[in-house]
């Protein structure tokens, strides 16, 4: 169970902490984040501080470690890059930290690399981990529709084998990255052919199985793509299919299920990101801002809401890496991921409101980073199953009953 960061873990935490403020941060003076990022902007970005994280050539960097002797077969795999999962969390939630919108982008541009490493699919790693982990292709993760959006065991996009491909129709909605994606890993219902329909997921590369897409405007986290997307006809590669031909039919269920576990934990680290740059904020506001002849930190309900603020905070940011080591140790974290999500985008939205109490007017301002902090906070609660569906999701695993499915 994680109590505490090891001295090799706060290392890390301290040189993404100075590289977040060093290059991540300052991006918001060269590229206008309130407004979609486009794939020519991602890829320029990534391209620019992933050597600093990461190089391929030599496994160097924050990420890889400097472990110069790594063979071939493991350089830009995911699960080989010399970092356990809770450090990779830490680099999560620093990142989150300076930037959410572009952290979302490029979280949700590399996961479905970790999807098609953990396949039995050797084509698929052979062909899309490399391009993806260095997003000369861009991913995403197509699951919602527009009529079954928690209730994904619905949903109506298909697949149907003829002959070397399959044939998919279908719509998906609130995708992360889904107008900008070069490949997207398809959740869909598959049909072998003899009528019966099981879940998978299918890659599908947009050069070689082009799809229709378009922007969806949000309130939060402008700068992050979301779209829909819509499959008519769609010819995707028979050995697409994520797992491989040999796929289990019971196994995709799983293996969804599995996806929405990484990604829930990755909420809510991202959560716990922005309520820390919210608590900064307000702690070095407090410190500066005088009224009556005191600094405004001297006031005890002041410090009542940075206290609450910040043992919020640890409390959500104590649940994430809980999953995180659940994961970690080959165990199944539902419940564990659920709770993270639920608490931690919650209290991301009620501390980045309390940051802006604190700053009073100027919290409202766009000058100041509260209020752009509030909006992306709201947007967490709902993608990857509401707030509700994650508390369902843990009082079915308690009671073992189920309020929906």
């Amino acid at each position: 169970m994680f109590l505490d960061y090891t001295e090799e873990q706060v290392m890390i935490k301290e040189t993404m902490k100075k590289f977040v403020n060093k290059e991540i941060i300052p991006l918001e003076d060269e590229y206008d984040f309130n407004k979609p990022l486009t794939n020519k902007d991602v890829k320029t970005i990534w391209k620019k501080i992933l050597p600093i994280l990461w190089n391929p050539e030599d496994g160097s960097g924050i990420i890889g470690g400097g472990d110069s002797n790594a063979s071939s077969d493991k350089k830009g795999y995911l699960g080989n890059l010399g970092m356990d999962l809770i450090s990779i969390g830490i680099m999560i939630e620093e990142m989150f930290r300076g930037n959410p919108s572009l952290m979302s982008t490029i979280g949700m541009a590399i996961t479905p690399a970790g999807a098609i490493m953990n396949s039995k699919n050797k084509e698929m790693k052979d062909k899309y981990v490399i391009p993806i982990v260095l997003v000369d292709k861009i991913g995403c993760t197509a699951i919602t529709e527009p009529d079954y959006g928690s209730n994904s065991g619905d949903m109506k996009t298909k697949a149907i084998l003829q002959g070397d491909h399959w044939i998919v129709n279908g719509a998906k909605t609130w995708i992360s990255n889904g107008d900008i994606a070069d490949i997207c890993m398809l959740a869909c219902k598959c049909d072998d052919g003899d009528g019966e329909l099981y879940p998978a997921q299918l890659i599908v590369d947009r050069e070689v199985s082009p799809f229709k897409s378009r922007e969806l405007p949000h309130m939060g986290l402008k700068a992050f793509p979301t779209g829909e997307m819509i499959f008519e006809d769609v010819k995707v590669p028979k050995n697409n299919k994520i797992a491989g031909s040999n796929i289990k039919k019971s196994e995709g269920k799983q293996k969804t299920a599995q996806v929405f576990e990484v990604a829930r934990t990755g909420m809510a680290l991202g959560s716990v990101g922005m309520a820390q740059a919210a608590i900064d904020a307000s702690v070095k506001y407090a410190k500066e801002r005088k009224q009556f002849g005191k600094y405004l930190g001297e006031f005890q309900m002041i410090q009542e809401m940075i206290c609450d603020m910040a043992t919020e905070t640890e409390a959500a940011r104590f649940l994430a890496y809980r999953s995180l080591s659940l994961m970690q140790s080959g165990k199944r974290a539902e419940m564990a991921a659920a709770m993270a999500k639920q608490y931690a985008t919650e209290m991301a939205v009620r501390v980045t409101s309390k940051a802006i109490q604190i700053h009073g007017a100027y919290g409202l301002s766009e000058e100041f980073p509260l209020e752009k902090l509030f909006r992306d906070a709201r947007m967490f609660t709902i993608p990857d199953g509401t707030t509700q569906i994650q508390k369902l999701i843990v009082a079915r695993s308690l009671l073992g009953l189920s309020a929906f499915f």
